[in-house]
């Protein structure tokens, strides 16, 4: 069974962190990239490499998926992802995109579309659906601090 908990931003597990994961918004809507090798979408993320941060990890993976830009990106959780006891660790990032238009990585990256729901057909439908619940309700937050 899946279970995917959500830490404070600066928790970190004992057996560190391996993913970033960017729920990203342009003009009022989701950012989410069709990966070539998986045939279905995604929110923005990737690996963190072993000579970098996970907040440069979450930076290089939103510009290398998405071209964007100009920014702006925070840390809002550590979550972690419990199955069949393999335990993972990521952080989770929520970013608003002023300017897209940069170099996308075309190995990996078929399309990127912008969305205000969570696309049907997805890469890994039961983490993303939980996460991306999260970062809606983050960004509703956000919305109604203003």
């Amino acid at each position: 069974m899946l279970k995917v908990d959500f830490h404070s931003p600066d928790f970190l597990p004992a057996y560190g962190l391996t993913f970033v994961i960017i729920g990203a918004r342009h003009k009022n809507n989701w950012i989410f990239i069709r990966n070539k090798r998986r045939k279905a979408y995604e929110l923005p993320a990737g690996h963190i490499n072993h000579s970098e941060d996970a907040d440069d990890a979450a930076r290089r993976e939103l510009e290398e998926e998405t071209g964007a830009l100009k920014y702006t990106i925070e840390c809002i959780a550590t979550y972690t992802v419990s199955e069949e006891g393999r335990d993972r660790a990521g952080r989770l990032y929520y970013a608003v995109v002023g300017v897209m238009g940069g170099e996308v990585d075309d190995n990996e990256v078929d399309e990127v579309l912008l969305c205000g729901s969570l696309p049907q057909k997805l890469s890994f439908p039961c983490v993303q659906a939980v996460l991306f619940a999260y970062l809606e309700k983050y960004h509703a937050c956000q919305i109604n601090s203003r």
